[in-house]
């Protein structure tokens, strides 16, 4: 009786293979935990809300430019780290003081959100913000 020698190959059977793979894409993306940016904090206005004409001693205006600059229009040129003892300083004078902070089109974004930061670090909770309008 001569007993017949089964081949062996390097291959191994692909037909589970795609099960496999969408098994673990399903597991990884249910259990994957996605970074979600929380941004600034602020209560925009509604279709609802009015214009409200504030008297000039109410008004505080900042403005930053593009080269980096920031100015607080009756104080002058300040440092960022300047703004929030000014701005608790004139709360204290002005409890009604809006701010508003005038910021030019190509003016980096950073520049804006330390300002803004610097606002709420000083407790200045009415804040509006616009454009620069510049001359061409």
């Amino acid at each position: 009786m001569i007993k017949k020698r089964s081949k062996v190959t390097s291959e191994f059977n692909t037909a589970s293979m795609s099960d496999i793979n969408f098994l673990l894409l399903i597991f990884f993306l249910v259990s994957t935990m996605f970074a979600v940016e929380k941004g600034l904090p602020m209560a925009l206005p509604g279709k609802a809300s009015q214009t409200v004409k504030l008297k000039r001693d109410n008004v505080l205006t900042i403005q930053a430019y593009k080269n980096g600059s920031i100015v607080i229009r009756g104080s002058g040129p300040v440092n960022v780290r300047e703004i929030k003892p000014l701005i608790e300083q004139k709360l204290l004078q002005n409890p009604k003081l809006v701010v508003v902070i005038e910021t030019h089109p190509d003016a980096d974004y950073g520049i804006m959100v330390d300002i803004l930061d610097e606002l709420r670090l000083a407790k200045a909770t009415r804040i509006s913000l616009r454009t620069l309008k510049t001359t061409l």
